[in-house]
């Protein structure tokens, strides 16, 4: 789950959102595994706001700083640093492999 909240307003908004998903999973018989979900809250102020986690069929929800959704690693503020420097030490190994190789 990725939220993007403002105020007060649009934190309330997100934690009825997430009541009503997880309430429309129910209804539809589909299980929701809150251990495999994760939550990442994007805030571009200074000073942030500490958000608790929050709570689906009693159980909490990870909060994480940054995670990898389709291959892309995203972080809380939008920067692709983390995933620049993580394709950056694959091509360092690969690039390492192919200069050994070219010994033989």
């Amino acid at each position: 789950m990725l939220a993007l909240l403002n105020d007060f307003a649009s934190y309330q908004s997100y934690l009825s959102s997430v009541v009503r998903f997880s309430s429309w999973c129910s209804n539809n018989f589909l299980h929701l595994n809150v251990s495999k979900t994760k939550e990442m809250c994007i805030d571009f102020r200074r000073n942030r706001t500490v958000i608790s986690p929050i709570v689906i069929n009693g159980e909490p929800v990870e909060q994480v700083d940054s995670f990898k959704y389709l291959g892309v690693i995203l972080d809380e503020k939008l920067s692709f640093t983390e995933h620049v420097t993580a394709v950056q030490k694959k091509f360092q190994q690969r690039l390492h492999v192919l200069r050994k190789l070219r010994a033989f």
